[in-house]
């Protein structure tokens, strides 16, 4: 297997699913936010959810937190929002959307070599804009690092010499715990799988723990 590392830094949001006034950020980046960057990399639109959901099946994604940066909330109203029943409101109403600046994260993509070749030749030349989570939080940086030949997505982080705590859908070095995250594409749009996420510790941490 063939593992793309991409970088990003700067402002992000990579939102829970909600319908609350206060739109809340998760502690990492979530898969589905990762697979609608390489989405808008390839050039695919929201219309082409099938393109999506195989991208999403494609690969196995791991995701190295180098600096959590400091949390900001923003004031706004929306009109013609989305209900939990998923029913258009025509009114207006408020709410309070959270940011995290001065980030830094690493993404492990993993696929078979050709999609991958495919997937680091779009983020180095990307089709439609890509930004961390909102549109309002663009790359600070060239999203391309490296490619690394490995069989597990946190082997391929470790190696590239990143320091923080790793999420990963597969087990690796330095696992400690397992979460729970909703944030798994399916097939149907709008609707989100729960996957099993592992934990694995600072490499300095988990250096600390096996010596």
């Amino acid at each position: 297997m063939t593992t793309l590392i991409l970088k990003t830094q700067g402002m992000a949001a990579y939102g829970v699913q909600t319908f609350d006034v206060a739109r809340k950020i998760n502690t990492f980046p979530t898969r589905s936010a990762i697979v609608g960057l390489l989405s808008a990399a390839l050039g695919y639109s929201r219309k082409e959810h099938s393109h999506i959901a195989s991208l999403s099946a494609a690969i196995k994604i791991a995701v190295q937190v180098n600096s959590q940066g400091q949390k900001i909330t923003d004031y706004h109203t929306v009109q013609n929002f989305r209900s939990p029943t998923g029913k258009i409101q025509n009114t207006t109403k408020q709410t309070y959307r959270e940011y995290l600046c001065d980030t830094e994260y690493s993404f492990a993509i993993q696929g078979n070599t050709e999609f991958i070749s495919q997937l680091a030749k779009a983020v180095k030349s990307p089709k439609f804009t890509v930004f961390q989570g909102r549109k309002s939080c663009p790359l600070t940086r060239p999203l391309f690092e490296c490619i690394v030949d490995t069989d597990n997505p946190v082997d391929a982080i470790i190696r590239t010499g990143g320091k923080g705590q790793i999420f990963s859908d597969i087990e690796g070095p330095g696992a400690i715990s397992t979460i729970q995250v909703r944030d798994v594409i399916t097939a149907t749009p709008r609707k989100y799988a729960t996957r099993i996420v592992y934990v694995c510790a600072p490499q300095e941490v988990h250096h600390e723990l096996t010596h």
